[in-house]
């Protein structure tokens, strides 16, 4: 072994190969400037040249970061000798060598990096299959209310006059319908982007009652008297720490679900105040939820049913991101058992004035 030249740091190591043009580079991972920088620089200049790194220990981090920078062989300081000399032959002939006290740890950390790739791998056919399935019932819910304005679209266009003022409403009110249908599954889409998007939710004191407000101003006219909202002035004015568009699709989400389930009765929305927050109630008197569903009910892609088909409209989705709006406020969602039959759902918004202690 001829030593054709030695450097006190990275950027004279990769000078130093550069004129050199060394079979084999012996780099300190810890030398100033970095190891790593070192290795990435010399097999820059030097391509040909073979890295093998030294340690005084095994650290992972430096381990990935020289083998990532091309290092073919990694040492702990304090090796035999004749182990150092083994390890600079078998590099020039193309051979990785670790240390033993660096093979069994990497070694380890290779099955975590195997165990872990299964689970990502699991992973991906899960999303891969959900994506599908939202792609499949996304076609389903976008169809139907498009087929409804387009056949009524049809039918005006063939009337010629002939229809009647109850037969313009009629049709008037099911265009309604479905275009309310297609905003809110718009809506919701934006939600889950919105929620994706954001690291952290941006919120602000607002009054209970502009939450309200929005949300209730979604619901048509053929809604009215299906909602009746009982609330405490006191309560309607009082601040919670809300995104006032996700608070609002929060409300909404949780409403509709009660609606589709009302069983003829009025949705009742109450509220609840605590000195550190607002619980709104959304009851129903419908058949309430079924006790092998309770536990998957906020479950993606999750309809209660009561028979093997999709007897209600939506995506399954509405519970479930109601209640991930409802924890990136800093709240809750959760079911309870209304007396009398049907469900209650209730959110919970922090008060701003507890929020504002908050770190």
């Amino acid at each position: 072994i001829v030593i054709v030249a030695t450097a006190n740091d990275a950027v004279a190591a990769v000078e130093a190969a550069a004129t050199a043009r060394p079979d084999v580079a012996l780099l300190d991972v810890r030398m100033p400037g970095g190891g790593g920088v070192a290795a990435r620089g010399i097999r820059e200049v030097s391509p040909d040249t073979k890295i093998v790194a030294l340690s005084a220990q095994f650290d992972r981090g430096s381990v990935v970061d020289m083998v990532r920078a091309g290092a073919i062989g990694y040492l702990i300081k304090g090796s035999a000798p004749g182990e150092i000399i083994a390890a600079i032959h078998g590099s020039v002939r193309g051979e990785s060598n670790l240390s033993p006290e660096v093979t069994g740890k990497v070694m380890q950390e290779l099955g975590r990096s195997l165990a872990r790739a299964e689970e990502l791998s699991t992973e991906l056919v899960e999303l891969n299959r959900m994506k599908t399935e939202l792609v499949q019932i996304l076609a389903h819910e976008l169809f139907t209310p498009i087929t409804t304005i387009h056949g009524t679209a049809a039918t005006l266009a063939v009337s010629e006059g002939r229809l009647s003022g109850e037969d313009m409403r009629a049709l008037a009110a099911g265009v309604e319908r479905a275009a309310r249908r297609l905003r809110r599954l718009v809506a919701n889409i934006g939600a889950v982007v919105s929620l994706e998007r954001e690291s952290a939710l941006p919120t602000q004191a607002i009054p209970l009652g502009s939450v309200l407000n929005d949300a209730l101003g979604e619901f048509a006219a053929t809604d009215e008297g299906a909602i009746d909202t009982q609330i405490p002035d006191e309560l309607l004015v009082a601040e919670v720490w809300a995104h006032q568009e996700l608070a609002s699709r929060a409300f909404v989400l949780v409403t509709e679900n009660a609606l589709d389930f009302r069983d003829d009765a009025a949705v009742e929305v109450r509220a609840v105040g605590t000195d550190r927050e607002i619980q709104l109630e959304v009851s129903d008197h419908g058949p309430g939820i079924p006790a092998d569903q309770r536990d998957r009910i906020f479950e993606l892609f999750t309809q209660v049913e009561w028979s093997s088909s999709r007897s209600h409209e939506g995506l399954g989705i509405g519970l479930y991101l109601a209640k991930r709006i409802m924890e990136a406020h800093g709240g809750w969602l959760d079911l309870r058992d209304h007396e009398g039959g049907g469900a209650t759902f209730v959110l919970a918004f922090p008060r701003a004035v507890a929020a504002v202690t908050r770190a």
